[in-house]
């Protein structure tokens, strides 16, 4: 058989509604060759049972955690890209893989090719975009800097399966290690990647990465130690306390008056 261009994989544990949304959003997507695989950490709930009566391939094994979980779906995904979309979230349109097929081919194929996202998380100072999720345009160079405030959600990934294989998520990081990886693969393996200034999939943000905490900051901390020297850090960090009381009192109540195209872009900054 031909081998697909992607994996799409799905990691679930007792979320059956949400894994059956997600499958039917994949299975939809045309014009592109995909294989379309979930990994279960022994659902009670069904999960494993309702995705295969929709066809899905299942793989019910035991992991320790998230990150365990997507290293094991890489080793049973045969596709040249991978991308990770998770239980509750979904691709922007049926055509979203055919037109990331295309920026593959266009752009030489890439080792990271990177999209847009609608998140619909509850942002503290934004809200949720009146209920329709906050559209972000991601830069298309990824600096330092930016890569020290921000991180691209993993939904928007597509990165050959091939450095997924040399070098696995750091199972020790419980909530952050995409974020880890992230820095690793542009910082320091400088990987060849492309953005695609569209949007590519829509963020349901109902986990744990999304919701500030000790564990949270202090992985952040351990992530950005490993790539980045301590001045800058020292740097960075004073410059970016700047920014958030700027954010607050002048940027963040200007972006809801603004065109969204221009909301997104300001949010991707």
């Amino acid at each position: 058989m031909n081998q697909p261009l992607f994996s799409v994989i799905t990691v679930t544990l007792n979320c059956a509604d949400d894994a059956v949304a997600t499958a039917r959003n994949v299975l939809s997507q045309d014009g592109a060759t995909v294989e379309y695989l979930v990994k279960d950490g022994c659902s009670t709930d069904g999960t494993a049972e309702r995705l295969a009566e929709l066809g899905v391939r299942v793989i019910v094994t035991p992991d320790t955690g998230i990150y365990d979980a997507m290293n094991q779906g890489v080793a049973h995904a045969s596709g040249r890209y991978i991308c990770f979309l998770n239980a509750g979230d979904r691709f922007a349109g049926p055509h979203v893989l055919r037109d990331v097929a295309t920026a593959i081919e266009r752009y030489n194929e890439p080792d990271f090719l990177y999209g847009d996202v609608r998140s619909l998380v509850n942002h503290p100072y934004l809200g949720t975009g009146n209920g329709k999720g906050r559209l972000i345009r991601y830069p298309d160079r990824l600096n330092r800097f930016w890569l020290y405030r921000k991180m691209i959600c993993q939904q928007v990934w597509f990165v050959r399966r091939e450095i997924y294989l040399e070098q696995p998520f750091a199972t020790d990081y419980r909530i952050l290690a995409d974020y880890a990886y992230l820095l690793e693969m542009v910082l320091r393996r400088r990987v060849r990647y492309h953005h695609l200034a569209q949007e590519v999939a829509i963020f349901d943000g109902d986990g744990i990465s999304s919701r500030p905490s000790p564990r949270r900051e202090a992985e952040r901390a351990r992530a950005l130690a490993t790539v980045y020297t301590p001045w800058e850090l020292r740097l960075y960090a004073s410059i970016f306390g700047g920014m958030r009381w700027l954010n607050r009192t002048l940027i963040y109540p200007m972006i809801p008056l603004l065109p969204e195209r221009w909301r997104a872009r300001l949010s991707g900054l």
